[in-house]
């Protein structure tokens, strides 16, 4: 999990509006993807980066820092101390498919020298 240089409640941490905005995540997350200026994305830019769009590239940068990468949370959401709730989510349990069959062949992998650097992965059955 991030650092508190990382919160969101700390100076240099991600931006309210990130935080509170799925849409402007989901675009400056395709601009990162693309590397392409957000302005470019809305279709008012030229493709240089504007000064606008640094600044939400560093805060998409400081708001992905601070998103665990375990179970897609961040660390002021848990912290009463800063707003957030000890009992912000629940768990749920979802059964994939297809991640069931990766692990049921998973446990058909040799141990030892035999197994090293196999992976499991799923293509379509044509």
């Amino acid at each position: 999990m991030a650092g508190p240089a990382d919160r969101a409640d700390v100076d240099g941490g991600a931006g309210k509006r990130l935080i509170t905005d799925a849409q402007l995540r989901a675009e400056l997350e395709l601009c990162h993807r693309f590397a392409i200026p957000h302005s470019q994305f809305l279709g008012a830019g030229d493709g240089r980066w504007s000064e606008a769009d640094r600044a939400k590239a560093l805060a998409f940068a400081a708001y992905q820092r601070s998103v665990c990468n375990g179970c897609g949370t961040r660390f002021a959401e848990w912290d009463e101390e800063h707003g957030g709730d000890r009992f912000a989510y629940v768990t749920t349990t979802v059964r994939c498919p297809g991640c069931e069959l990766i692990a049921h062949e998973q446990d058909q992998v040799p141990d030892g020298a035999d197994g090293y650097g196999v992976r499991i992965g799923l293509v379509p059955r044509v």
